[in-house]
């Protein structure tokens, strides 16, 4: 699944940022934007059952730059 693929290299690079620069307030919003971009979120979330499952991908990776803490 391309889409997962893609949110595990961004977690992965995005927590070697957070090792080297900190953390900061908006972790991971420039990541989010574009990969709802990328992949039309906004579609993905009245498409199929497929397609909503992916949007929720989306929003389960935004859940977990909100709650990311470092450890």
């Amino acid at each position: 699944m391309k889409l997962q693929t893609e949110i595990e290299h961004i977690k992965n690079s995005l927590i070697k940022k957070a090792k080297t620069k900190g953390l900061y307030e908006n972790f991971g919003d420039k990541e989010i934007r574009a990969l709802r971009d990328k992949f039309d979120y906004f579609d993905l979330q009245y498409g199929t059952e497929q397609e909503r499952r992916e949007a929720k991908m989306i929003d389960d990776f935004a859940e977990w730059c909100m709650d990311y803490t470092g450890n």
